[in-house]
């Protein structure tokens, strides 16, 4: 019988529990890895019943979909304010814009992150986040129907769907197995040069 998604809690103090729930269970993540993240590690580390873990969630792996699914959203919604204000710069700078925001966005939910990459075979070579992917294919394309009016609609997808899989990719190696001693900023300069390059 499958289990049925906890209800989001309305009242200040039960929202406030499952958000350290969650905030909980982020810092476990990142400290330690997903091996390491337990109801029994969530529990003992944010000082609650086993109950209460329970009031919120069913198990480890519903707490993990909640926080995959804020993670997407909150990366989705600065790609879409850095999509809106790349249209307005050249390309290099709008490229720029959105490599930086996918970048930081999985920078900043790095555990979350690392956990969903850690538990596909293919790792950060797998389309991690189709959410994410597809939020950038109907935006970025954007980009290129500015950039390169000349392109017939079929040609415009064709580079679209090829660019959006190298940039998601890219941006995914550059925020969480960048080797030690290479610059951020450098690989995102490569990053900016390969997708322009593909665009022109």
């Amino acid at each position: 019988m499958a289990q049925r998604q906890r209800a989001r809690p309305r009242q200040d103090r039960a929202v406030q529990t499952r958000r350290l729930l969650l905030d909980t269970a982020v810092r476990i993540l990142e400290r330690d890895g997903i091996d390491r993240l337990t109801t029994t590690a969530v529990i003992r580390d944010a000082h609650v019943s086993s109950g209460t873990f329970y009031r919120y969630f069913n198990d480890r792996t519903e707490l993990l979909a909640v926080l995959r699914e804020e993670a997407v959203h909150a990366i989705s919604d600065d790609l879409m304010v850095s999509v809106v204000d790349a249209l307005e710069l050249d390309l290099d700078e709008a490229l720029r814009l959105v490599v930086v925001s996918l970048v930081s966005g999985f920078e900043r939910h790095r555990g979350v992150i690392t956990a969903m990459v850690n538990q596909l075979p293919t790792g950060s070579s797998a389309n991690v986040l189709p959410e994410i992917e597809a939020d950038l294919h109907r935006l970025a394309s954007l980009l290129p129907r500015r950039h390169r009016p000349d392109l017939a609609p079929e040609q415009l997808e064709a580079v679209v769907f090829m660019l959006m899989g190298v940039l998601v990719s890219a941006c995914l190696r550059i925020a969480l197995t960048r080797p030690a001693g290479v610059d951020r900023d450098d690989l995102v300069d490569l990053t900016v040069a390969m997708i322009g390059a593909g665009l022109r």
